[in-house]
């Protein structure tokens, strides 16, 4: 697939795109045994994708999507705030920004094309499964 078709004029990732990304994060949550969900966003936070592994919590539904949409809006990895500054932000946004681990954004050449955050395992899993997931998109778009 073209690379054209995975990013809309260099600046935010397509459905092609977040397909990618939400394929190769689902094969990972069942290779280590992880029911996770699974949302994908574009740069302005709006979800392009979304899937649910068999027996992942269904109430990380809202979560996974708050992960992502963080990490698309802030450019870092959801998680490493104080403590009391993440109930903050989650307060002031009505539930809208998260400092749960497991959003990570995806970034090319400086630019965040948006983001995937997975929730209902631990914190560990859920990097890993998000990891997996944005690893894939770069290295279909033929990036690092």
């Amino acid at each position: 697939m073209n690379q054209h078709a995975l990013i809309q004029d260099r600046c935010q990732i397509t459905y092609a795109g977040a397909a990618i990304a939400l394929e190769a994060a689902v094969a990972r949550s069942r290779e280590i045994n992880a029911p996770e969900c699974i949302a994908v966003v574009d740069a302005g936070g709006n979800l392009l994708a979304y899937g649910r592994v068999e027996g992942a919590a269904v109430l990380a539904l809202k979560p996974s999507i708050a992960k992502a949409q963080t990490a698309a809006s802030l450019g870092i990895a959801t998680g490493p705030f104080p403590f009391e500054f993440g109930v903050d932000l989650a307060i002031a946004s009505k539930g809208g920004i998260t400092n749960l681990g497991g959003g990570l954004p995806i970034i090319v050449d400086g630019v965040v094309l948006g983001a995937i955050g997975v929730g209902s395992g631990t914190t560990e899993q859920d990097v890993e499964v998000a990891e997996a997931g944005r690893a894939a998109l770069l290295r279909a778009l033929g990036s690092k």
